[in-house]
């Protein structure tokens, strides 16, 4: 059971105690100062703190800074308001904190942090394996694609051109379903086969459970409608389906999008221009995301993102990880990105791109 530090913040408490935390089955211990921090943190060593900056005694910054000396591997989270000024993004540089959270946050938001820092699935994320078969017969293969429409292959062994495969898919906690198709091309390659499949004709059931696990699916149990994207945009990517569930607010979550070509960007905008939503905002947008809506303004419509990940590098060590940053407290900053401890050296881990390229979706959106 994951043990997490916070500070008596109504807000934070309030949240954590909702169905949508209590599923992650948390240890929580709260804290009103710094002092009961200390001991609190000593006594439990949680795997996450979350504290807030301007914390009575010993503040959120220095107790992050003691935190990180004591226990590199605790993940630490602080607490700040709108109205930051620069003289807090530069105590939040110097403490080396994990994140940056801007009150008021709402669940979901607070959701999105915790599942990360802790290394747990975020929502939408579902997990699944896959087992391969050539007729009746198990293989030794990795999956490097999936969509709808077929699957891309590695095969430890030689495969047949128009060979019949089963694709077994088994969610975590669900029901596995099988998939058949066939090799429309194989290539031999350093003792190994890469292997197209394309699927046969797929019931509703499995074309459902594809498009949920590669594409697109819809977190029922939020406030407001999510939509959690994934994969692709291309020549081949639809969102018609998507049109049906664009009711009210909607929040989108776009962690997984992986790339986007011209004529995905296009699809992308000529969705939002048609589909019938309130409002909207974008969450935890991936950097294929973020490249695509700096360049292309009609990317994010009339949305406002809230967060997104970004691209980080320790000088010293070569680490290279995708940082998840705050829109308010990069704006905040005057579009100064902040650095953060090298998980790996304790090391000085920066900004891996230009900001004025990488935050110009900010401008935009603002």
């Amino acid at each position: 059971m994951p043990k997490v530090l916070v500070t008596n913040n109504s807000e934070l408490l309030r949240h954590l105690t909702t169905p949508l935390f209590r599923r992650l089955a948390l240890e929580v211990f709260a804290v009103s100062s710094g002092d009961e921090a200390q001991a609190a943190f000593e006594r439990e060593r949680p795997g996450l703190a979350i504290l807030d900056a301007e914390l009575a005694g010993v503040s959120g910054y220095d107790m992050t800074r003691r935190i990180k000396t004591a226990a590199p591997e605790t993940r630490v989270v602080l607490v700040l308001g709108k109205r930051l000024t620069p003289d807090q993004m530069r105590r939040v540089a110097d403490c080396g904190c994990d994140e940056v959270l801007i009150a008021p946050m709402t669940a979901d938001e607070l959701y999105d942090v915790v599942a990360i820092q802790l290394g747990m699935p975020r929502r939408g994320a579902e997990r699944y394996r896959i087992e391969i078969a050539v007729g009746d017969r198990p293989i030794d293969a990795t999956l490097t694609n999936l969509s709808v429409d077929g699957a891309r292959l590695v095969v430890r062994e030689a495969v047949a051109e128009h060979a019949a495969l089963a694709l077994t898919i088994v969610p975590d906690g669900g029901t596995a379903i099988t998939i058949h198709g066939r090799a429309i091309w194989v290539q031999p390659r350093d003792g190994r086969t890469v292997v197209g499949v394309a699927f046969d004709d797929l019931d509703d059931n499995g074309r459902q459970l594809l498009a949920r696990l590669t594409q697109w699916e819809i977190v029922d149990d939020t406030a407001r409608t999510r939509v959690v994207l994934k994969g692709d945009f291309t020549e081949a990517t639809r969102f018609d389906e998507l049109l049906p569930a664009m009711l009210g607010r909607v929040d989108f979550d776009l962690a997984q999008v992986t790339y986007m070509n011209s004529l995905g960007v296009r699809a992308w905008c000529e969705f939002l221009r048609s589909a019938p939503i309130q409002g909207y905002e974008f969450h935890a947008c991936s950097i294929p995301f973020v490249l695509q809506a700096s360049m292309v303004e009609d990317v994010l419509g009339r949305g406002t993102v809230t967060s997104f990940f970004a691209p980080y590098h320790c000088a010293a060590c070569d680490h290279q990880e995708d940082r998840l940053l705050q829109s308010a407290a990069v704006l905040a900053s005057s579009l100064e990105p902040p650095t953060f401890t090298c998980p790996k050296c304790n090391g000085e881990l920066t900004f891996d791109d230009l900001p004025e390229r990488y935050f110009a979706f900010l401008q935009h959106d603002s």
